[in-house]
């Protein structure tokens, strides 16, 4: 019977998981799972907690509701893999493997820009999440109760205008409304800003939907401001650089989404092969010269056979690179893997978005539905039917 180890539950590490069922009942392999909360939330829906549109709850899934009998689960934190002894040491456990399956995740990126890391907000996480958009909320209110009334506490500053801020921005849409009535404030005062080095926006789409996503924010009272260079932040500010100007933004409300890598354990434990975090695989997903050591997910960097860059690292990537790690354990799979891109939809709140998905293009209300189908099924792809209906929010 193979000891498999499986460290993250995250979309790579539940697809493999799902993967590896059959194998499991036929006792085949016993499995490890181990991650360091007790749910699996969907990244992807992340930047919605964040604006306070939806809930924590409303995106996690117990992992005690996915594991099969011959999973066992440990909820605890990895501190360091040990390859030579083909050990995962966590912070109460020593757990052995034949085969190691590394999908840990992604952690944030400043870049080394001044006063980032301390300073803004990344949306890395539930309680990431959360804080975001308990800030919001607490900056909003002081605003309202406070005699001074200064305009920063109810301005927000996104680092990062890329699929992660845009759509953060979105949301901000609706829950600028919703906190304007809530607390008796204008709308009008209420200033936002979306700021990215890069020249375009949304290079991953076509210029009229980008273009279309760009209108929705600013007809809505969103400032985009591309070309700038974000040089620091404060407390309460953040300095953008735009053609070799430098100017200071003031918000009480920063958030960070320019920048991810890979988890800091790939780079300590494999420091001649990872770099921030991510390692370019084999065509097999493994890490070169250890066919029993798989990196899937955000930790993996992988580069098809014939191409130079390796793919961005999404849940749609993810969940085939689960799959087929799944697949290659049970025997079931010999070839390279192949990813097949099925496209990229970007949200812009709950009733609108752009898609370029499944060989079309559209946008409105039919590509913010697309957006909801196509996350029930990243769920039902590492869980099963019953869950992924559960768990849908497209109606």
């Amino acid at each position: 019977m193979k000891n498999v180890v499986l460290l993250g539950a995250g979309y790579a590490g539940l697809t493999t998981l799902k993967g590896l069922k059959k194998s499991i009942k036929a006792g085949k392999v016993k499995v490890t799972l181990v991650n360091k909360n007790a749910y699996h939330y969907d990244t992807v829906n992340l930047h919605e907690v964040s604006a306070g549109n939806i809930l924590s709850k409303d995106i996690c899934i117990d992992i005690k509701d996915i594991v099969v009998p011959g999973v066992d689960f440990v909820q605890d934190e990895v501190i360091k893999i040990d390859t030579e002894k083909k050990l995962v040491l966590t912070k109460k456990h020593e757990i052995d493997y034949d085969i190691l399956v590394i999908g840990l995740g992604f952690q944030p990126e400043t870049f080394g820009i001044e006063g980032m890391a301390e300073n803004a907000m990344p949306i890395s996480d539930i309680l990431a999440a959360e804080k975001i958009s308990r800030t919001l909320e607490e900056n909003f209110r002081k605003y309202a109760t406070s005699e001074e009334k200064d305009v920063k506490d109810i301005s927000v500053i996104v680092g990062g205008t890329g699929l992660a801020g845009m759509e953060f921005l979105g949301e901000l849409v609706h829950r600028k409304k919703e906190l304007c009535e809530k607390y008796s404030i204008d709308e009008k005062l209420v200033k936002i800003y979306g700021l990215d080095a890069a020249p375009t926006l949304l290079p991953m789409f076509a210029k009229e939907y980008s273009d279309y996503a760009r209108k929705f924010l600013e007809d809505n009272g969103i400032e985009i401001i591309l070309g700038a260079g974000i040089k620091g932040a404060t407390k309460d500010s953040f300095t953008i650089e735009v053609d070799g100007e430098r100017k200071e933004l003031k918000a009480s409300t920063l958030v960070w989404t320019a920048g991810v890598r890979g988890n800091k354990l790939m780079d300590e434990t494999f420091p001649e092969l990872a770099k921030r975090g991510r390692l370019v695989t084999t065509q097999q997903l493994t890490v070169p010269g250890m066919e029993d050591v798989y990196v899937i997910g955000d930790c993996a960097a992988f580069i098809e056979a014939g191409q130079e860059r390796p793919y961005p690292t999404t849940a749609q990537i993810s969940n085939q690179m689960g799959a087929y790690v799944g697949a290659r354990i049970s025997g079931k799979q010999n070839g390279d893997f192949k990813y097949i891109n099925r496209g990229v939809v970007c949200s812009l709140g709950s009733k609108d978005a752009i898609a370029d998905a499944m060989g079309r293009k559209y946008k409105g209300f039919l590509a913010s539905k697309t957006k909801k189908a196509i996350e029930a099924k990243a769920i039902f792809e590492l869980t099963d039917f019953v869950t992924a209906l559960k768990n849908q929010r497209i109606l």
